[in-house]
């Protein structure tokens, strides 16, 4: 048994799918996971039979969340790598990730380089989520030159050390179907005494934003925002969500003068966001 398996947790993910799989299967020794969100596009069909390769099947969309934790019960290896279905791994990338692992034993999850637009970032306060729900956008942050401790990697190529995770309990489900369950789990590494790490040698090839796009722009809005305001609840305090709420607001009139095409689903998705 390899002492990696990489789980890739699939919704309707289409020829993507694919080529996220071999480059794992083509690059590690790792043992790869597909764990399929009841997807409808046909993208698991014919990736059954693959050496190293195991699918499993969700009856609905369990998000990501739930995925991850099924992956987990699913696989025994000690490092487990999760892979976006959008994304690609480089020779060398898992090996690098696994080896800050081995010498570092208070680690808990490595993330490597996925593009700039997903460099590692500070835990949200909620001074920074109003910033980013006035549309004023995150800080541009240097990349780090070499291995360096952060708060919060990048989930789209995130090695866990299996012990942090059953330390912590896993990846809260209540975060459905994607978006900051992978925030809280850093938050929870780091209140129960685990490090996160970036390894900028671990190069990963990343797209970004499919399922976004998927969604359509009502759907991702409420399922994002409402999320957030579960994170604010859980770890900055309820009296901070009204306060994130009428930054929204302004931020969605802001950007429906900005893009009017898009003006109807940001008020759709504004709706639904208010009335969760």
């Amino acid at each position: 048994m390899s002492r990696t398996a990489a789980v890739i947790v699939n919704w309707n993910a289409g020829q993507r799918l694919a080529a996220a799989v071999g480059s794992v299967l083509e690059t590690s020794d790792a043992e790869v996971l597909v764990v399929d969100n009841a997807s409808t596009d046909g993208s698991v069909d014919a990736m059954d039979g693959a050496a190293r390769l195991r699918i499993v099947r969700n009856a609905s969309n369990a998000g990501f969340a739930g995925g991850v934790n099924r992956g987990f019960a699913e696989t025994e290896a000690p490092y487990v790598l999760l892979v976006n279905p959008d994304v690609r791994a480089r020779p060398g990338a898992v090996a690098a990730l696994a080896a800050v692992l081995d010498g570092r034993p208070r680690v808990g999850a490595v993330g490597g380089f996925v593009n700039r637009r997903y460099l590692p970032r500070p835990l949200p306060t909620l001074g920074s989520l109003a910033r980013e729900n006035l549309g004023l956008g995150r800080r541009v942050r240097e990349r780090p030159r070499g291995l360096a401790r952060v708060e919060q990697p990048a989930g789209a190529a995130l090695l866990i050390r299996r012990a942090a995770y059953e330390a912590v309990g896993g990846f809260d489900e209540r975060f459905h179907p994607a978006w900051y369950d992978d925030v809280d789990f850093s938050k929870a590494l780091a209140e129960s005494g685990w490090e996160a790490w970036f390894e900028p040698a671990a190069q990963f090839d990343h797209d970004g934003g499919y399922s976004a796009a998927a969604m359509g722009p009502a759907r991702f809005m409420s399922a994002y925002y409402t999320n957030q305001f579960r994170y604010v609840r859980k770890h900055l305090g309820a009296a901070g969500v009204p306060v994130l709420k009428a930054a929204l607001v302004a931020g969605v009139v802001a950007r429906s003068v900005v893009r009017p095409r898009r003006a109807a689903g940001y008020w759709r998705g504004l709706r639904q966001v208010m009335a969760a």
